[in-house]
């Protein structure tokens, strides 16, 4: 017998008795720190982000599998990512819209089970963007002010390490080394970054300074109305009456949450005395889409209004940028390299990696339909090929239905699933075009979702999985928001003969290297190669980490690039 049961039941009443709460007040407290690739941005540029999770120690805690990220206007989100959170860290992008305003802006980081403590605790840091398509404001005239574009200092770091580079100068499309010396014994999780030094500097948190402001307040109990994301991200949703669109208060009403695409992937929940529902998901990386579905055994017809997971933020407002008019050909250069990257290398610097198959139980049969005769009708497809299922009518609608597992009569309840959105109204496939249909898959068994029982699955797959051509039931909601961000690659070519420094596309790269993800698994001393573009100036290598007792380490070093 298979049955789909979260693991959510049977860990959440040990997690809550481990944090102190039992839906009341809770002693332990998590906390983040953020890097960046940079501070200084230009409309339409790529923001590199790494996430640490810790405790108030500043240990690597693996507490929250799911951190959030945004840049804020003021208290208005220009963008929002969720993250995957392994061991403590997670790394993703944002994509600054060429819209975006010049200005400086609030990058806010935190985690679901942070919101129990309020906004005062998220970690907050300011990221200067200039947008060169639109007009600007000038402070100065040309000459009358020098600008220097060193890093502002930084507090020293509680265990100190050298950073180097095997030159002080390279010329463009060079190969370069940096040696990373002095690291401790226990393990660090580091970001090695390698960007232009810009001339607009903005003061953040160092980390030096934001582990110290970890000791500065008394721990405090807190409510724990707010439920961690341990296992993977949290949805919420409202129940809606269709006949007035106002919130339901009708209890137990079942609901179904599902990623549409090839691999089916569902999660149940039921609605609270409020009509409040809760779906506990496991891997949705990369995922694009949600599908909410109410299943739904009384007379009146609902829906399900998914709410968003991100906090709410007071205002909070910064002084506009007032550009020196010294900048303007530095600027003008930025702004060229951005549009012709995007040109030239568009796509490598745009991969980004496909989500990963769910793994869910094999189909007790699988039918490539272009295996088969083409019929016109789907179910003409069901009495030719498909034995193990049948067209069955139910209350005057002829609905799906497959063999029980014991193989000696038809299921009464069976989940038809459409790229894995489930069909409540399965007259909408009959009069769908088969030839749109890539595959038909059979399970056999029993399958439980929210209490409610199916003897068998019966799912119907497009070519593309984007559910192209069919009619979606009322009941069913889409929604493009929420899930956890998608792998994307740091584009960086590789110049190693001097035939090819010469040929190819533009290099105007102005970030030269990004890895988030490097590990010194207790080495003292690290190398790793980069390669300069061909955009000149000063560039700052930046390598910062935090380790899984507390440690952390900063170190800066800059290098000259030349035409």
């Amino acid at each position: 017998m298979k049955t789909v049961i979260s693991t959510r039941q049977i860990l959440l009443p040990i997690l809550l008795l481990l944090i102190g709460t039992g839906y009341g007040y809770a002693s332990y407290q998590e906390r983040v720190y953020l890097q960046t690739d940079k501070q200084f941005y230009i409309a339409g540029e790529l923001l590199w982000l790494k996430l640490y999770t810790t405790n108030t120690e500043g240990e690597l805690s693996s507490f929250s599998k799911v951190g959030y990220i945004e840049l804020l206007n003021d208290s208005i989100p220009e963008i929002q990512v969720r993250l995957d959170l392994t061991d403590g860290t997670g790394n993703g992008w944002m994509e600054l819209p060429v819209t975006l305003p010049t200005g400086y802006y609030r990058l806010i980081a935190y985690t679901r089970y942070m919101q129990n403590e309020g906004e005062d605790i998220f970690f907050e840091k300011k990221i200067s963007v200039v947008n060169p398509y639109q007009p600007q404001e000038t402070r100065i005239q040309p000459g009358t002010e020098n600008h220097s574009f060193k890093l502002p200092n930084r507090v020293t770091p509680n265990h100190i390490i050298t950073v180097s580079a095997d030159k002080a100068s390279y010329q463009a499309r060079n190969k370069g080394v940096i040696r990373i010396q002095e690291l401790p014994s226990d393990s660090i999780s580091l970001s090695v970054s390698v960007a232009g030094t810009d001339p607009i500097q903005t003061t953040t948190p160092s980390i030096q300074e934001w582990k110290e402001s970890l000791f500065s307040k008394d721990p405090i109990s807190f409510s724990t109305k707010i439920i961690p994301e341990y296992e993977g991200p949290i949805y919420e949703g409202q129940l809606i009456d269709r006949s007035n669109n106002q919130p339901a208060t009708e209890y137990g009403i079942v609901g179904l949450l599902s990623f549409p695409g090839e691999n089916i992937q569902i999660f149940n929940g039921k609605t609270d005395k409020n009509g409040h529902i809760t779906f506990y998901t496991g891997l949705t990386h990369g995922k694009k889409e949600m599908a909410t579905v109410v299943l739904n055994t009384s007379e009146k017809s609902y829906r399900i209004d998914l709410q968003s997971p991100f906090a709410q933020h007071r205002s909070k407002t910064y002084q506009p940028i007032y550009l020196d008019s010294t900048w303007h050909q530095y600027l003008l250069q930025r702004s060229m390299g951005v549009q012709v990257m995007q040109v030239y290398t568009g796509d490598s610097i745009n991969r980004i990696e496909s989500a990963p198959p769910h793994t869910f139980s094999k189909p007790y049969k699988s039918y490539i339909l272009d295996e088969y005769t083409r019929f016109p009708f789907i179910e003409e497809i069901l009495t030719e090929f498909i034995p193990i299922a049948r067209v069955s009518k139910k209350d005057g609608k002829r609905t799906f239905s497959v063999l029980t597992e014991k193989m000696d009569k038809f299921s009464t309840q069976t989940l038809v699933l459409f790229d894995n959105i489930p069909i409540t109204d399965q007259e909408q496939i009959y009069s769908y075009n088969p030839l749109l249909l890539k595959k038909i898959d059979v399970y056999l068994g029993h399958y439980i979702f929210g209490g409610q029982r199916f003897d068998g699955i019966l799912s119907f797959s497009t070519y593309k999985g984007d559910y192209q051509g069919i009619k979606l039931d009322p009941a069913t909601q889409l929604f493009n928001k929420g899930c956890t961000q998608a792998t994307r690659y740091f584009y960086t070519p590789v110049y190693e003969e001097e035939k090819v420094k010469t040929l190819g596309k533009p290099d105007f790269r102005h970030t030269l290297l990004w890895i988030p993800t490097l590990q010194s698994n207790g080495q003292k001393e690290m190398t790793i190669p980069f390669y300069t573009s061909d955009l000149p100036g000063e560039y700052t290598i930046t390598v910062e980490g935090v380790g899984k007792n507390g440690t952390i380490v900063n170190a800066t070093h800059t290098i000259i690039v030349t035409n």
